[in-house]
């Protein structure tokens, strides 16, 4: 008996084995259709300047572009940090394995506290000027309608008029501040340096024949007045010589170790001229009060410029800190 082999079947056989790897070619190169929706957005606010996570978790992802729509570059993994300078609102874009694109509008919310640079009141001061010599200084704001000016040394607000003079009675480093309608979150502070006025020298002459007649020379002098207890005399303390900036910031440092008390830390100051503390603010407090203040806090005091008069009395501390640091 004699088979018949039909050759059409294996043909049909192979081409439906072809279309179906075809279908299944096509299927696996698809693999990448878009089927992720979203991306995670994690911040614990959207703020400027703060930092914020984007990332994608789907499955089968090989490769990412990020786009923020705030002309920075572009982020190829899959989760990154990104933080915005500015507010408002942001398009960002995800594009996964070239194919699959993902958008999300984000809203970047102003940053708390953050200061208007427009607002600053704008005035000029000279690098250095003379002690005892008066300076004038003058407020340029926009709409500025009230004015404190403090210039470092009484601890208290000196003028309130747009344009003032004032004689800085004693040298060093001063900070002047201006606060204008009130508004106390823009403080303009500026830094100026008061040079030492020269001790005049009086010259006197010598061989002079010609005595001046005195009208008081048979006058007889007045009996000595007997010292009165409330006349105020330069008490120095034990410890007060060599005492410079560097000097007492080991002195603050000892303090904020517990290691140093207050009547020990008396001794590097003259008694009844105990210096002012001035802050980077050009707020102020007295010695004591920023003794214990130290104490309290335990931190390390750097950066202290002091101020002495004739009688080498520390007479003005500086502080590089702002006052709410301490207190």
């Amino acid at each position: 008996m004699k088979k018949y082999f039909d050759l059409k079947v294996p043909i049909l056989f192979l081409s439906i084995f072809l279309l179906s790897s075809i279908v299944l070619i096509i299927k696996m190169n698809s693999g990448d259709e878009c089927n992720i929706k979203e991306f995670q957005v994690d911040a614990p606010s959207f703020k400027v300047g703060e930092l914020i996570i984007f990332s994608d978790a789907s499955k089968k992802s090989h490769s990412w572009r990020w786009y923020f729509g705030d002309n920075t570059q572009i982020s190829f993994r899959s989760k990154v940090a990104h933080s915005f300078m500015e507010e408002g609102e942001y398009l960002v874009k995800l594009i996964v394995n070239n194919e699959c694109t993902i958008q999300k509008v984000i809203t970047i919310l102003p940053k708390e506290n953050s200061l208007d640079k427009s607002k600053f009141p704008k005035f000029r001061v000279p690098g250095n000027v003379m002690q005892d010599e008066e300076v004038e200084f003058v407020d340029r704001t926009d709409g500025a309608k009230s004015w404190e000016w403090r210039f470092g040394e009484s601890g208290k607000v000196d003028s309130f008029d747009e344009k003032c003079t004032y004689v800085f009675t004693t040298p060093g480093k001063k900070v002047v501040s201006l606060v204008v309608n009130n508004d106390y979150k823009h403080v303009t502070i500026k830094e100026l340096f008061v040079i030492p006025k020269k001790k005049e020298v009086v010259k006197v002459e010598k061989y002079k024949s010609v005595i001046p007649w005195n009208p008081f020379k048979n006058v007889p002098d007045a009996p000595p007045e007997e010292e009165k207890d409330d006349v105020v005399k330069v008490v120095k303390g034990p410890e007060i010589g060599g005492t410079d900036a560097r000097k007492l910031e080991d002195i603050l440092e000892s303090v904020a170790k517990g290691k140093t008390n207050y009547e020990s830390f008396l001794k590097h100051f003259c008694k009844y001229n105990l210096p002012i503390v001035i802050y980077k603010d050009a707020k102020t407090s007295s010695l004591k009060e920023f003794f214990y203040a130290v104490k309290k806090k335990g931190d390390k005091v750097k950066n202290v410029t002091i101020q002495k008069d004739g009688e080498d009395c520390i007479r003005v501390i500086n502080i590089d800190k702002k006052h709410k640091s301490y207190f």
